[in-house]
């Protein structure tokens, strides 16, 4: 009974033993799978995004090749389009005015492809300094003046212009002028006037009062007497020109009427020169005086210069 019961318990316990370690086994197997097939997802996942990042720069790559291989034919087939109109032209001048050449199939193509722009990808960025495009101002961009501010003086360009009403004239020069006179008051004074033939001489013994002429630079004496004498239409008679020129008779009151020493004397601005009415150059506001001596100028009172 016991050799039964030991055997029993020997065949039970070589079971459990050997049940244990198959447990054992499975359980590690199993893990083993576990690690392996995250290991595998994670190698999958780097693959995956190594993938990506090579197929984006791949697609970079490839547009970078394409917009050159564009360029490129670009520029070939400009070439090509000059190198063939020249041969066109050439071709077409040898034959008859009346035939055209017809562009071949392949010389549509070739410009219509290079009319063709290469467009950037969404994913390249522009690069500095390759844009063509001007950037465009925006319409803010222009300052505009304040209402505050002030002119400074000097740097304004505009004259003031004159009110409607305001009126510009321009100071008119003054008329030269002098003043003239004649005068036979030392005649009327010895009576001459009494004596047939000088009636006509006035009682007070003035020809002339004061009257202002005007003058022209270079008068003299003689031009203004003459101009007063033919304005009011008194006689007047004279003898020689220029400065010999000698006062004979005013108001047909002649010299020697008077006297051996009487006849006609002039001053100006109450001084006799002595020299000839027409070589005295008057000047404005003179004062110019004719009076008939009968004594040489004592009668007068005549201060010769």
């Amino acid at each position: 009974m016991n050799k039964k019961k030991i055997s029993i318990v020997a065949v039970s316990a070589v079971v459990i033993v050997s049940l244990g370690l198959g447990f054992n086994s499975i359980f590690k197997k199993a893990n083993t799978l576990e690690t392996d097939n995250n290991d595998t997802v994670v190698s999958d996942q780097s693959i995956e995004t190594g993938d990506e990042l090579n197929t984006e720069e791949a697609k970079v790559d490839k547009t970078e090749t394409k917009k050159e291989n564009k360029e490129n034919k670009k520029n070939e087939d400009t070439t090509d389009s000059s190198g063939n109109s020249n041969e066109n032209t050439s071709k077409s001048t040898k034959t008859d005015g009346t035939e055209t050449k017809k562009p071949n199939n392949d010389e549509v193509e070739k410009t219509d492809n290079s009319s063709e722009k290469p467009k950037p990808s969404n994913n390249e960025k522009p690069k500095p300094g390759n844009s063509s495009e001007k950037p465009k101002p925006s319409n803010n961009e222009k300052p505009k003046p304040s209402n505050n501010e002030k002119p400074k003086p000097g740097n304004s360009s505009t004259k003031p212009k004159p009110e409607n009403n305001q009126t510009i004239t321009s100071p008119k020069p003054k008329n030269k002028t002098v003043t003239i006179a004649i005068s036979c008051k030392t005649a009327i004074n010895n009576g001459l006037n009494k004596k047939p033939g000088f009636s006509h001489l006035p009682s007070n013994g003035i020809i002339l009062q004061n009257m202002k002429v005007e003058f022209s630079e270079g008068d003299t004496v003689f031009d203004i007497l003459v101009k007063v004498t033919r304005k009011k239409g008194i006689h007047m008679e004279y003898r020689g020109s220029g400065s010999n020129t000698y006062i004979e008779g005013i108001n047909n009151l002649y010299e020697f009427d008077g006297g051996s020493n009487s006849g006609w004397m002039y001053s100006v601005n109450g001084v006799y020169p002595n020299y000839g009415v027409g070589a005295y150059k008057v000047k404005s506001s003179d004062v110019i005086k004719f009076n008939y001596t009968c004594n040489l100028g004592a009668d007068l009172g005549a201060r010769a210069n």
